[in-house]
């Protein structure tokens, strides 16, 4: 038996957007609207007239916050899940009791209250992906909620048809519906002779995405552009094909330059960041952002103009906290993000003293292990075997206390062990070809603030064991996993 129309239109959506594979676990948030109700019939259709063997699980949320009439649509969605033989899952939270305790807008609330069940379910369930029902008008409406309140390229892409249910979750949020009009879904409702429910705070105008839905959008159409609704579609469309192309290029440019990435610290090379287009930085921020869940939301024009202008500018040591708690600080050439509160500025890569002897640790790159041997009883022939090059010997009255670590600086300098003369850093990375991304990535010993040893490369002539050596200073680097 053949599809009909719209769930034909929707079956083509979904092999052209890899939306659902055969054999799927696949939970439908059902609300009684005309939306859900329609997508969960459209999906059954799918699965019987193409034989896919899905297995649908429906989800209803009551957010208590209509009273009888909550209980009404709860008791809707109960049945049309038992009508179409489909397991039933709910849960009921007091969104408007909730909303007061965190002061948080009901909208809000209800949102991220309901994708924590979907997220608890799916996991529960084994579920591959959360389907919703969103449509074509919610993303005009999406749209022009941004674009008053204020968006950039990204926001302007609307509403996605696939993402990630959460930062970094195999789980996919899917919207098969989201290029139909809400006009196709009544039609098809009314032809399949479906009820749904409907919700009568879906009409009041102190809503702001009901105030654009009634009162924006009717007189667009009818003092601007009858077809503004097609218009701001494409807008959509374009903004997507744009942002792809943008994203791919800043995953490129981040995997270059990043020099160290976890969810709770950050380093990027900001040198070579600052010589890409303006809207690739901003899109490289915003991923380093998400690594680190940083809720996006939060994040304004000003917070990404402060850190692509002031924090990325060269010389004196900048930082700034964003929302989510997030420090962000600039500092030779190297970007920093790190997820807990600074007791002080530089924090992230202040001179750090080597304990003699004992274990420093310098975050987020390693340690470095200290010992004082006895050059009597130290065999060199033996060390010069065994050693790898992220060990080195220092003769110990060479020394002046304390020894610091630290990253590379402007102007750094040193008469490397058999070499006459000094010799600028920059240029010894030059002559040895270590890539420019990883100059900024390797540790210091300083005496005096100035380098006696680059980890990995070699010593300063002046710190070297003689014959004359009574005590032998051995430093051993251990690199973070």
């Amino acid at each position: 038996m053949r599809l009909n129309k719209l769930p034909f239109h929707i079956y083509k959506i979904i092999n052209e957007y890899g939306l659902i594979k055969p054999q799927d676990s696949l939970i439908v948030g059902v609300s009684g609207g005309p939306d859900s109700v329609a997508l969960l019939k459209i999906l059954s259709a799918i699965n019987l007239r193409k034989n896919l063997r899905l297995r649908l699980l429906v989800a209803h949320f009551n957010h208590q916050l209509r009273g009888g009439s909550s209980e009404e649509d709860e008791q809707f969605v109960r049945n049309l899940s038992k009508d179409l033989s489909l397991p039933f899952f709910l849960k009921r939270t007091d969104i408007k009791k909730i909303s007061d305790q965190i002061k948080n807008s009901i909208e809000e609330t209800a949102r991220r209250e309901r994708y924590e069940f979907f997220d608890e379910l799916s996991q529960a369930q084994h579920a591959v992906s959360v389907v919703v029902g969103h449509n074509a008008d919610d993303n005009v409406e999406t749209l022009l909620h941004r674009i008053i309140r204020g968006t950039g390229l990204r926001g302007l892409g609307g509403i996605p048809i696939k993402r990630p249910l959460t930062e970094n979750s195999p789980v996919q949020l899917i919207r098969p519906l989201i290029f139909t009009w809400k006009w196709e879904i009544i039609s098809y409702l009314e032809k399949e002779q479906a009820n749904y429910r409907t919700d009568v705070s879906n009409y009041n105008v102190q809503y702001f995405r009901n105030k654009i839905r009634l009162e924006l959008i009717p007189f667009l159409e009818s003092q601007f552009n009858p077809k503004i609704k097609n218009t701001l579609m494409r807008l959509s469309q374009i903004m997507n094909f744009n942002n792809e192309y943008v994203s791919l290029e800043a995953e490129r440019i981040l995997t270059n330059i990043t020099l160290n990435g976890t969810k709770d610290f950050f380093s990027i090379n900001a040198c070579l960041l600052t010589g890409q287009p303006e809207i690739v930085q901003q899109a490289v921020i915003q991923k380093i952002l998400n690594t680190m869940n940083v809720p996006l939301k939060k994040i304004t024009y000003e917070h990404y103009t402060k850190i692509l202008g002031e924090i990325m500018k060269s010389g004196k040591m900048r930082y700034l906290r964003l929302p989510g708690n997030l420090y962000i600080q600039g500092e030779h050439g190297i970007l920093y993000f790190k997820k807990e509160a600074l007791s002080k500025p530089g924090l992230f890569i202040s001179d750090v003293p080597v304990q003699i002897p004992g274990i420093t640790p310098f975050p987020p790159f390693g340690e470095i292990v200290s010992e004082i041997l006895d050059a009597k009883e130290f065999s060199l022939n033996t060390y010069k075997k065994t050693r790898t090059k992220y060990e080195e010997i220092f003769d110990l009255q060479s020394i002046s206390m304390p020894l610091t670590v630290r990253l590379k600086k402007k102007g750094d300098t040193i008469s490397l062990l058999g070499m006459r003369g000094h010799k600028k850093l920059k240029d010894l990375f030059i002559d040895k070809k270590i890539p420019i991304k990883e100059r900024y990535h390797i540790p210091i010993v300083t005496m005096n603030g100035h380098p006696i040893w680059i980890i990995g490369i070699g010593i300063d002539n002046k710190v070297k064991v003689n014959p004359g050596t009574e005590k032998v200073v051995k430093l051993t680097f251990r690199k973070s996993l």
